[in-house]
């Protein structure tokens, strides 16, 4: 994992006032970082703010406070939401063609996402899953430094999860790209990142942090194996601690 900060979140919270007047803080003095080629996890249940936290990262939703500095050299950060974001009366070359910025054959991120032999099927008959490779295709062709998701993997049942978990892991490997994931699960964020922040809600806080080191040739099968357990176990009692902010809504 190279060292060079891609994203760095310094102090970030957000404040809004409710339908009768409240003012809710959502998330308060946020601060991680994540290096060139990682990924990295937010962990934290339900309603702590997760979506929002991304949303202002991709400046797409104002803070109230806090700095966020991006270093991508020219490239883009890209937001995939929990739901599925392709076009369904597009098909897959075309969804791709359509946000392409002609640096990068569609042909090459097709086979990446593993859609090949499906150029010119249309998302709305395919499942969750597909779509899905659909929105990493359309991110992958805007020259992205940064894919940002937002619990896109909670809707795809076991056998779907692992294999589009592999599908993230190779780009990662392939592409350089460094993605931002938003979860409630415990063994995704473990299997997944290089590092995973724990957060807090009521309001939305990282509480600690935990490197992971599973080498470089991360497989799914890693779920059964010693290291995995350990780190897990590890994020359990950070949990633990904070039972009534977090147990919550956290899946393993």
């Amino acid at each position: 994992m190279n060292d060079n900060k891609y994203l760095e979140v310094n102090n970030l919270s957000k404040v809004f006032r409710d339908e009768v007047g409240f003012n809710i803080h959502l998330l308060e003095d946020i601060s991680f970082s994540a290096p060139e080629n990682s990924i990295v996890s937010v962990l934290a249940p339900a309603g702590a703010g997760k979506s929002s936290l991304l949303k202002i990262i991709c400046g797409l939703e104002p803070a109230t406070n806090g700095e966020i500095k991006i270093h991508l050299n020219n490239k883009n950060i890209v937001y995939i939401p929990c739901k599925p974001s392709s076009f369904p009366w597009f098909s897959v070359k075309e969804n791709i063609d359509f946000v392409k910025q002609g640096t990068t054959a569609s042909k090459k991120i097709i086979e990446l996402v593993g859609l090949e032999g499906y150029e010119n099927h249309h998302a709305d008959n395919r499942s969750a899953g597909f779509r899905l490779r659909i929105s990493l295709a359309r991110a992958l062709a805007v020259n992205p430094g940064i894919i940002v998701l937002d619990e896109p993997f909670n809707s795809l049942n076991p056998v779907t999860k692992e294999r589009l978990y592999e599908v993230i892991l190779k780009i990662k490997k392939l592409n350089g790209i460094t993605f931002i994931l938003a979860t409630t699960n415990l063994s995704e964020a473990v299997l997944l990142s290089d590092e995973v922040f724990v957060m807090q809600k009521n309001p939305g806080k990282i509480i600690d942090s935990v490197k992971i080191d599973l080498g470089k040739e991360r497989k799914t099968e890693l779920i059964k194996s010693e290291e995995f357990f350990n780190y897990r176990t590890q994020i359990e009692r950070i949990l633990k601690k904070n039972k009534s902010q977090l147990l919550s809504n956290i899946t393993v």
